[in-house]
């Protein structure tokens, strides 16, 4: 344990990095995402285990890509070499991440979302207002370094309103559920020697947390409609 870096066994070890440069000007704020993740998750890993060092490092990533500003502090991956695609689509740079956010590289444009109508900002400003938290957790992983390959899941209660642009002046609303949504993928991750990501690839239904949300969706008068399900494949086949 004492030749792993700290981001592999320390959840919020990037928070101390106090110089480097941050979106809005500070070091985010992981405490009640932290606590209601404590509170809330389905398995526990054992400290030391793969499941918990594969954890360490999906969390601390997530906070250094979602909330520092330069590619060159992101200690979590190799930033000449790091690429990131969601179902064997396009391949994103470390720009094109901190540029457009996370959650528009993963969900990209569906049926329930448009992440060409969003920037970054708007993205994040729509799932905290939607979510109490949203929270992360590693549930199984099949392979170690360094081909890492692991099932996940992402979720939270959903306590706000749900408003999306969908472009062409149409809009997505629907009232909260107050129940707890989630979605599940799987990702394959490669890292270096140095534990480094230089490149992860995430299959998932990028509508499924989407769908969840839209439960009570608001029709063209503001009267709330409670759907049902659709197929898992309709947003993408739309989108193609």
């Amino acid at each position: 344990m004492t030749n792993l870096p700290d981001f592999m066994t320390d959840p919020n070890a990037v928070l101390n990095d106090k110089d480097h440069e941050w979106r809005y000007n500070r070091v985010p704020d992981y405490k009640k995402v932290n606590e209601a993740y404590e509170e809330e998750k389905t398995v526990t890993h054992e400290e030391g285990s793969l499941g918990w060092l594969v954890s360490n490092l999906v969390k601390n990533w997530e906070k250094e890509m979602s909330y520092k500003l330069r590619p060159d502090q992101i200690r979590t991956i190799n930033a000449e070499k790091y690429r990131f695609s969601v179902n064997g689509m396009e391949w994103h740079s470390i720009e094109d991440m901190l540029k457009i956010g996370t959650y528009n590289a993963l969900i990209g444009d569906t049926e329930l979302y448009k992440a060409s109508e969003s920037d970054f900002s708007d993205s994040h400003k729509l799932f905290k207002r939607a979510l109490r938290t949203f929270s992360w957790e590693v549930l199984e992983v099949y392979s170690g370094p360094p081909t890492v390959a692991f099932k996940w899941r992402h979720w939270g209660t959903m306590v706000g309103d749900l408003k999306v642009n969908l472009g062409d002046g149409k809009k997505l609303e629907a009232a909260a559920t107050n129940e707890v949504v989630d979605t599940f993928g799987v990702t394959v991750a490669k890292v270096n020697e140095k534990f480094e990501i230089e490149q992860l690839e995430t299959f998932y239904d990028p509508s499924d947390l989407l769908r969840k949300m839209a439960k009570n969706r608001k029709d063209g008068n503001g009267t709330t409609t409670e759907g049902g399900s659709k197929c898992p494949f309709a947003a993408s086949a739309l989108s193609q």
